[in-house]
Formats: C-alpha cells, structure tokens, sequence
C-alpha cells in the first residue's frame, strides 16, 4: 500500500487566508462544529476541492491494483478485503470530507447566489457518488448527511438510484452554472481556473463528460437508453475534445509545505523506491507490439540498464528466474505472437525491473534496481538510457497530475459507444484521436525535450498509431475490435484506475491482461465494504465476497480475471 503524504499545508493554508477575514467567534461555539452561519463558502469549497484529489488517490490506487495499472502485492482475496486501508480512506473521504461538507456548503451559498460554487460541488458530489456505485455497489445516500435527522445508521440504496441522483446533479449543476450574472461571487478554482468566469465552460464540459460516462456504463443493461443518451451529448457538442479541456489535479514542487505528486514523494524521497512497475505493463508498452511504445520512456525510468547474470544474486533479487512457467498462462500465450511476461522482462535485458501481478513473495533488496514512475503523470524523471539512481531532485520535481478526465478518455469512450451502440460517432476515428489524444499529452509533459536524446518523435508516433489502425481495420469481430480499443485506452490512462476498472468490468478489455501469479482469487466485480462502515452501521451487512456486481455489469460471472 502506498504511504500519503503530508498533505495538511492545503488546510493550514486555507485557514491562515480566511482567519484574516473573519471577526472573533462567540466563545461559547464549540470551533470544531461551526453552526451553518460561520461557514465560508470559499474556503468549504477548496476544502471539497482538496478532498476530491485525495478521494480520487484513494480509488485510483485499488482499480488501477486490480486491472495491472499498478502491481498488487497479494490475491484479491488478501489484497481486497475489508480491512483494506485505501477504500476505508476512500469511503471515509466520501461521506465525511466531500458529501457531508457539500450539504453545509450548498444552502450557504444558496443564500448568497453563488452560483459558480453550488455548481461545481453538485459536479464533484455526482462524480464522488457514481464512483461510490462503481466500486461498492448499493451504498447509502437517502439517509446519509442529514445532519440532525436523527438517522443514526444510515441504510444503503440501490446502485441505479444512487447513480439516477448524480445525474439529476449533472443537470443541476448547468442549471446553475447558467444562472451566473456580474453579482455572482467567485472562488478559487483549484481545476480550471475558471472561479470567476461568467460561463464556467470546462466544468460545464466536464459534467457532460460525467454524463457520457453514465450512459455507457448503462449500456449493458439500457442500451437504447444509452444510445440516446449519448448521441443528445454529441449533438449538443459541450464535452471535453481538447487537452486545455482535461480535468486533472496538479501538483506542485514545494516540499515545505509538501506540494508534491504522492507518487514521486514516496519514490524519489525514499532512499529506494517502494513500488514495483507491473511486468506486464512493461511489458505491454515495450513488447506487445514488436515496437516500443512512445510512451514507454514517460511512464517509465530504469535506475539499471541490465538485469544480473550470476545465479547468486538472481536467487536473492529475483528468486522466480529459474520457477516454471505457471500453467494458468497457457492458453493466453497460445494466441500472442509475443507472450506474456513471466518473472520479469528478461527476454529485453535492458533493466525493465518490475513484478508480476500478484506476487507475494518476499520483498528482496532490489529497491535500488526497481523501474519507477517516470516523467508522467507523477512529474519524476525521463529515461533518457540514464540508468541512476533517483532522488528528490530528479525530473519534474513531482509537478505531476492526476488526470481524472483526459480528452483522450473521451474519444475512447466514444469508440466504445460507436462500435457497440452504433452512436453518431465512427469507432475508427475517435480510436485513432485517442491514441493522437494520449500520445500529445504524455509527450507534452516533458518541458524541455531538446535536452533529451530518445523523446519520442512525430514519426515514432505515426508508426505507433498507423500499426495500430492496421491491426484495427483487419479484426473480424466485434470482441476483437474492442480488445483494441480497450488496450489503447488503459494504456493511456496510466495514472487512473478508476477508468480502467470500470472498462474492464464492462468490456472484459484488455483481454490478455496478465493472470493472478498462481491463478486462484476472484476478481473484485466490486469491492467489500470497508470496515469503517460494516464495524459501526448495523444497516450495513458485509457482502459475501468479491463476485458481488454492480447494478450495470451483467456480464457474466467469471468472464474477467
């Protein structure tokens, strides 16, 4: 699990601005329960704002375990259970830091007309109850922060309705956006920079991205539903198409206070790196297609260029080298013309040092060899054939982002809804704007490419996307066609786990993800409700395991693994 870290200065930050502006509070009001009057609309919204990020930290981090965007330590079983401390943080997050402060929030700036705040915490409570579905299924809502109701336990509700609702704050949300006039307070926008703006023109597009997600995640249960849903979206034309449109959180390089991407704090700070970079992540960047990806060396940086030859020292850093291949691989292997990694990525032997999913073996010594993020999204450092050690110095210096809703997942998503729903759209050229989409972000991100020997290169990029449209125009089926659309889109949400959760539960893409070490474990269809909950709601009933599925995924049990 990965260690937070210091990130109070947003706060104490916060609170420092705002003291300077308020008079002296009636002694006899406990401070930390201020009454609904005390309540400052701007500094309750950044507070939401702040929260949001770390929210999305926390469900990033167990989708992106799950679907080998970030290497899981143990089976689903162990790594996914109730006690798990990322979706105890998560849930906790949610109600208390998000859900519970935009109830406070809304009736505050209600009474002040301020319309830019009321809308983008409706935009950002709909995106945190959808998520809630996505990952726990039924949860509480109806009688959830009702603040004195009395209602002690809150019971869940029904995914669908709970999803219905986030909808209806979409709506809401540019029903209020459109309400702004020259007397609407400003905020400070923490996104787009848009908390004085009369139109709030990318957070509109973003609650309409919201809702192209909403629909197809429906698709399997309401396709017509979806279909009409979408193409209204697309007519309409106000969803995110461009990259000054993605919604992301940035991070600074401020180390006191701490400002920095979590992931760089807890890799470059450290003495030695803590996480592993999946092998078949690696694997798939370097290896699927017979080329490197030109994305490879952005999401990744070597701190070796070679792996050990000497038995000695294999057995104590990489003690899988010599272990039969699992059979579980197979029949995977049988049908890739390069096949799944095992162990490690020898077959290169150019350092690529990561893990296999699931691997619980023993931690060896290796903290110093290990691959780790790179430039993107977590602002560390290009691999540019380097091959040194890291520090809190190195790249970006942590000025990363997590991207939450990229252009490029848009026009993914749109080729989804093409190919299966047959929308307006042409499933070709929105899979071929993704791919151009992700590869212009990732390799934007590096400021001063001039400095580097092996940046990718407008050619490296038109052979990458062309061998791609190639292989896309001789598939045969539709299952064959999202496999690879749902391969682009995953690799190009590194950095998101939320995404690639919910496409993989929904599509079974990509279908070659890499198998669980050993084979054994259910994939989460959904995650068990943390023990911050089951332990003190007793209308909460633990579910019975991890094959319990959301209201909009009926595909069948045990297609994905």
């Amino acid at each position: 699990m990965k260690i937070k870290s210091n990130k109070l200065f947003w706060l104490l930050g916060l609170m420092l601005v705002f003291s300077c502006e308020t008079t002296e509070l009636d002694l006899l009001v406990d401070p930390n329960v201020p009454s609904p009057d005390a309540l400052d609309a701007d500094m309750n919204l950044n507070y939401i704002q702040f929260q949001f990020a770390e929210f999305f930290e926390d469900a990033t981090e167990s989708g992106a375990e799950a679907v080998r965007l970030e290497y899981q330590f143990d089976t689903y079983a162990v790594n996914f259970n109730n006690t798990n401390a990322s979706n105890s943080g998560m849930w906790t997050t949610a109600y208390a830091n998000i859900l519970n402060e935009i109830e406070l929030l809304i009736p505050v700036a209600t009474n002040s007309s301020s319309f830019r705040h009321i809308g983008v915490s409706r935009i950002i409570k709909a995106y945190t109850m959808m998520t809630l579905v996505d990952y726990f299924g039924d949860v509480p809502y109806t009688e959830a922060l009702q603040g004195n109701s009395g209602i002690v336990f809150p019971a869940v509700d029904a995914g669908a309705d709970v999803y219905a609702a986030a909808l209806a704050e979409l709506d809401q949300a540019l029903v209020d956006f459109a309400s702004i006039d020259g007397n609407t307070p400003s905020f400070n926008d923490l996104y787009y920079s848009e908390g004085n703006s009369n139109t709030m023109t990318n957070w509109s597009r973003f609650a309409n991205s919201l809702k192209l997600k909403y629909h197809l995640n429906r698709r399997l249960i309401d396709p017509t539903g979806a279909t009409a849903g979408i193409n209204a979206l697309l007519t309409a034309g106000n969803i995110i198409t461009a990259s000054s449109e993605d919604f992301k959180w940035t991070s600074g390089t401020s180390i006191n206070p701490q400002s920095r991407h979590p992931y760089y704090v807890e890799e470059y700070s450290a003495a030695n790196p803590g996480e592993y970079i999946p092998n078949y992540l690696m694997w798939a960047l370097a290896e699927e297609k017979g080329a490197e990806d030109p994305r490879l060396r952005y999401y990744t940086y070597r701190q070796v260029s070679s792996f050990p030859t000497d038995e000695a020292t294999l057995d104590n850093e990489i003690s899988c080298w010599n272990d039969p291949r699992p059979g579980t691989y197979a029949a995977i292997d049988a049908t890739q013309p390069v096949p799944l990694p095992f162990c490690s990525l020898f077959g290169r032997g150019d350092g690529y040092w990561g893990r296999d999913h699931a691997n619980a073996e023993g931690i060896p010594p290796d903290g110093a060899k290990r691959t780790t993020f790179g430039v993107y999204p977590v602002g560390g450092r290009f691999d540019d054939n380097d091959a040194d050690g890291i520090d809190d110095n190195d790249g970006l210096q942590g000025a990363g982002i997590w991207p939450i809703m990229m252009d490029s997942f848009v026009y993914f998503m749109r080729a989804e809804a093409a190919l299966f729903l047959g929308t307006a759209d042409s499933d070709v050229a929105m899979l071929e704007q993704g791919i151009r989409s992700s590869m212009a972000t990732v390799t934007s991100f590096l400021p001063n490419p001039g400095s580097f020997t092996n940046v990718a290169t407008a050619a490296d990029i038109d052979t990458y996307v062309n061998g791609v449209m190639a292989s896309y125009a001789a598939a045969t089926s539709d299952t064959e066609r999202m496999n690879i659309i749902g391969k682009e889109y995953w690799l190009a949400m590194y950095g998101n786990g939320v995404e690639g959760y919910n496409l993989y539960r929904r599509t079974g893409a990509p279908g070659n993800l890499q198998p669980t070490l050993l084979g054994t474990g259910t994939f989460p269809r959904s995650f068990l409700y943390p023990n911050v909950t089951v332990d003190r709601n007793i209308n909460i009933s633990q579910k019975p395991g991890l094959a319990v599925q959301v209201f909009w995924d009926n595909n069948p049990a045990g297609f994905i693994q």
